[in-house]
């Protein structure tokens, strides 16, 4: 029997305790998207987003082509820093009716063509998914799950699992992270704020200048397009920055350093094994 169920802190924390009080034996396998706990009788699911199953068949593409790439070999014994945003020194809070907005088009994806890590027969498979699902199906590359099993109230053994292609997902961060700095030095005193792929400037950036940004993402062989963003707003408090918008006239919010389920989920845990008399196996899988 399995059920699935939509991912919060507290339905997680529920079921858990209530196996632990019933000293039923179960295990937890916590991923980046999905919480699963299994016990002889049943699975629950604990998901964040239910995807389509082109999404994972475009995954499984992705993948193949990833291990048959010779660059792909070396990136995965390399190291990359995992920063996806960044702001103007100056910005604390910001308010302003409108904004400029580059974004670059299907920007992993393109990444991962540029880099001849891909195919183009797959990079045009992804270019055809909707937006929502592009970044997800490639970040399938990082796929990690840690198994935490239960016995008789308490973790006796923990099992962690990463992806092999992990590293090549931490590649594409770095490299859009990377053109975005440069366009973030492009930009000088016009910069207000970039997440992922798209970089947000002042309206009264000199025209030279937009043309020097639009140069350097061509040259990479970048695509990219304009959004309109109105009512554009950034606030800050102790634990983060929220950045609010109107884009192509739809409401957008995002929220930097603030806590998200999956850590929420994983703190719990670990902070229940602290508890325990008994430190439980750590193995890789």
């Amino acid at each position: 029997m399995e059920l699935t169920i939509p991912r919060t802190t507290d339905n997680i924390n529920f079921n858990i305790e209530i196996l632990n009080m019933l000293n039923v034996p179960f295990e937890v396998q916590h991923g980046t998207y999905t919480t699963t706990i299994v016990t002889e009788e049943k699975k629950v699911k604990y998901m964040m987003n239910k995807y389509n199953n082109r999404v994972f068949a475009c995954a499984k593409v992705i993948k193949r082509d990833v291990l048959k790439s010779e660059k792909a070999k070396q990136i995965m014994e390399d190291k990359f820093f995992k920063t996806n945003y960044g702001f103007s020194n100056l910005v604390e809070s910001y308010q302003a009716e409108r904004v400029l907005n580059i974004d670059i088009s299907s920007a992993y994806a393109s990444c991962l063509i540029n880099n001849k890590l891909i195919t183009q027969e797959t990079y045009e498979r992804i270019s055809k998914l909707p937006k929502v699902e592009r970044l997800p199906v490639v970040g399938m590359l990082a796929t990690s799950y840690t198994k935490f099993i239960y016995e008789n109230g308490e973790c006796i053994d923990v099992k962690v699992h990463r992806a092999d292609t992990a590293n090549v997902f931490y590649y594409l961060i770095d490299e859009i992270n990377y053109i975005m700095q440069e366009i973030r030095h492009l930009l000088g005193k016009y910069f207000i704020f970039y997440w992922v792929d798209g970089v947000f400037f002042s309206e009264d950036t000199p025209k030279e200048t937009i043309k020097e940004v639009e140069h350097f993402l061509l040259e990479l062989n970048y695509r990219y397009k304009y959004e309109a963003v109105r009512d554009f707003r950034i606030d800050s408090n102790q634990k983060s920055l929220i950045i609010k918008m109107n884009k192509n006239n739809e409401f957008k919010q995002y929220s930097i350093n603030h806590d998200n389920v999956g850590e929420s989920v994983k703190n719990y845990l670990l902070k229940g094994i602290k508890k325990q008399t008994h430190t439980p196996n750590v193995t890789k899988i």
